[in-house]
């Protein structure tokens, strides 16, 4: 079959909810199969731009006290915020490329298998009391430099002995209060699937929610190898597609989903939308690449509008609190109206007040002069409209 981009940007578009009305909260981290959680702030605002009326507590609630939701490094070695049974799949398909990072580490780190292992045991001992961050860890069980306190812990979060909790102070914050998995979730099991069919599965899960896609877009995804992620395709019931003006072949699920959502959304650093593909052709002009993904190939926060980033935003502390943004091209009025709408909700939610927002009238790429990080895409830059 042969698709039109519009048809086919129609399916991943619908299935982002980038229209809104995401429903509840644990079927859209499913639905997006996992909320990229490498920016601590970056959950909060994927879901803000989805579903109506969200607030932080929320998210925080399904998190660390539901326990509804937990994180767990998982494709590409990131972090994603998974309900439990998608953490279980994701985790056994994942492990061959956690096992690759751990030995790495081991090997990196200098540490004796059985000094690892004595931590190790000492760390579960000391979280009986209750959760704690690395720091606290490292001053109740007297673990000094050189020693990489904080690596051991997130070795042992990687093999599902201690989850990641609610941060002490601030919720934008990295410091992070670990717990025992077995006191907070005590049914997790990661060896409930075995790899070869958790990989069909979440390949399953990734041509339904993303598609249509390559064979380098699911390998890039999940960070497998391309033998492995072939086989699951051969596996699965997909329809192959061309799209006009795609790379190919392509895979989807079904016949597709009605038609592209109006909405304009202003969707964060590292969203799922905008780092789910190898190829970003689907939703975004090749001239503009290198003005949305850094040189790590990580996204800036977007401006989509009916699947297609148009422009980029950016959060602003110093010195005062502001969200910058810019269009790539001319909009209509009432593009960008909802454009400025929206970044300014996403702008006072990040920061739990009205802030102003100021147009940046001319932007440089990412990869200019050196290059700078997909955090920081408007800064340096002086000519703005203030709304």
């Amino acid at each position: 079959m042969i698709l039109s981009p519009d048809e086919a940007l129609a399916n991943s578009a619908a299935a982002h909810h980038l229209g809104g009305d995401a429903g509840s909260l644990p079927d859209l981290a499913a639905k997006l199969i996992g909320l990229h959680n490498t920016n601590q702030s970056t959950p909060y605002l994927s879901v803000r731009a989805r579903l109506d009326g969200f607030t932080r507590s929320d998210l925080e609630t399904a998190m660390w006290d539901e326990w509804a939701l937990a994180r767990f490094r998982t494709m590409r070695l990131t972090i994603f915020v998974l309900p439990i049974d998608l953490l279980e799949i994701a985790a056994a398909a994942t492990r061959p490329i956690r096992t690759r990072l751990a030995d790495q580490w081991m090997r990196d780190s200098g540490l004796e298998r059985a000094t690892f292992d004595a931590i190790a045991e000492d760390i579960v001992a000391a979280l009986t009391e209750g959760p704690m961050t690395s720091r606290a860890l490292r001053d109740a069980l007297n673990v000094r430099l050189p020693i990489d306190l904080p690596g051991i812990v997130s070795r042992m979060c990687d093999t599902g002995h201690l989850v990641g909790g609610a941060p002490p102070r601030n919720w934008r914050s990295g410091i992070r209060q670990y717990h025992r998995t077995i006191d907070v979730l005590p049914t997790l099991d990661l060896e409930r699937w075995a790899e070869s069919d958790a990989i069909r599965e979440l390949v399953g899960r990734y041509v339904e929610s993303y598609g249509p896609v390559t064979l380098d877009d699911i390998a890039w995804w999940t960070g497998l190898t391309k033998a492995r992620c072939r086989a699951a395709l051969d596996d699965l019931d997909l329809e192959e597609v061309t799209v006009q003006g795609w790379p190919g072949p392509m895979w989807r699920t079904g016949s597709g989903r009605g038609e592209l959502p109006d909405a304009v959304r202003a969707l964060p650093l590292l969203d799922p939308y905008a780092q789910g593909y190898r190829n970003r052709v689907r939703y975004l002009n090749p001239a503009r690449h290198d003005w949305v993904h850094d040189r790590g190939g990580n996204a800036t926060a977007t401006i989509v509008h009916r699947g297609r980033i148009i422009g980029v935003w950016q959060t602003v502390e110093k010195p005062k609190r502001q969200v910058l943004y810019h269009l790539f091209d001319t909009q209509t009025a009432s593009i960008r109206r909802a454009a400025e709408d929206d970044v300014a909700a996403a702008g006072a939610f990040y920061f739990e007040q009205p802030v102003d927002i100021s147009e940046v009238r001319t932007m440089t790429s990412l990869h200019a002069d050196g290059g700078r990080s997909a955090a920081h895409p408007l800064d340096g830059h002086i000519h703005r409209r203030n709304r």
